[in-house]
C-alpha cells in the first residue's frame, strides 16, 4: 500500500510572517520619516530667510555653489546670534563668528549677563547684496537690509520692543574649511 504524503501547508504561518515583516518595515519607515516631516511642517522655521543678489559683485562673479553656501551660513549665523543673545550663551557664537564680529557679540552678552537682561530678535528676513568677492575666493562682502523686531527682556518680561529695518555690512570669510562672519556692523543712521 502506497501512501501519498501531501505537503503540509504553512499558508497560515507564512501569511502571518509576511505581514509581520511588512509591519516592521512600515514602522521603520514611519519612525525615520516623522522627524523629517516635523521639521518640514514646523510652525517656527529653523532658518532665517536670506535672499542673495550677487549680480553686481566685483571683481569676479560668485559661483552658484559658493553663493548657496554663503546664504546657508549667513542664515545660520543670524540664528546662532539670536540664540546666544536670547540665552546669554556665548559658546553658541563659535560656530558662525570669528574675529571682530565674535568679540563684539561676546562683549554684548557679557554686558547683558551683568545687567540680567537678554535680547530677543524676531527675524522677518534679509535682503542681501554681495558687493565684493576676493580674487582668491576667501572673503565676500555683503550689504544686508534686515527686517527685525528687537525685544529687550528682563527675565520673561519684555522691557522694550521695536520693529526696525536695519542695514548691515558684513564680511564672511573662509575659516577652517567653512564660511564664518568676521564683520557684522550696523550702518549708522539705519
Amino acid at each position: 500500500m502506497r501512501q501519498e504524503i501531501e505537503p503540509r501547508s504553512n499558508s497560515g504561518s507564512d501569511f502571518v510572517l509576511r505581514w509581520l515583516i511588512i509591519g516592521i518595515a512600515l514602522a521603520l519607515i514611519v519612525s525615520g520619516g516623522l522627524p523629517l516631516l516635523s521639521r518640514v511642517f514646523a510652525d517656527t522655521p529653523d532658518v532665517v530667510q536670506v535672499r542673495l543678489d550677487a549680480s553686481n559683485i566685483q571683481p569676479r562673479p560668485l559661483e552658484q555653489l559658493t553663493g548657496q553656501a554663503i546664504v546657508k551660513k549667513y542664515s545660520q549665523a543670524w540664528k546662532d546670534m539670536e540664540t546666544a543673545l536670547a540665552q546669554n550663551r556665548p559658546g553658541v557664537l563659535d560656530e558662525s563668528f570669528v574675529g571682530y564680529a565674535h568679540d563684539k557679540l561676546l562683549s554684548q552678552i557679557k554686558e547683558q549677563q551683568k545687567s540680567g537682561l537678554t535680547t530677543r530678535y524676531i527675524d522677518h528676513g534679509h535682503q542681501v547684496e554681495a558687493t565684493f568677492y576676493s580674487p582668491e575666493g576667501s572673503a565676500v562682502q555683503l550689504r544686508d537690509t534686515a527686517q527685525l523686531e528687537i525685544q529687550l527682556l528682563d527675565g520673561d518680561k519684555v522691557v522694550s520692543s521695536q520693529n526696525v529695518t536695519r542695514k548691515y555690512v558684513a564680511v564672511i570669510t573662509v575659516v577652517e574649511d567653512t564660511w564664518k562672519l568676521r564683520i557684522l556692523e550696523g550702518v549708522p543712521g539705519s
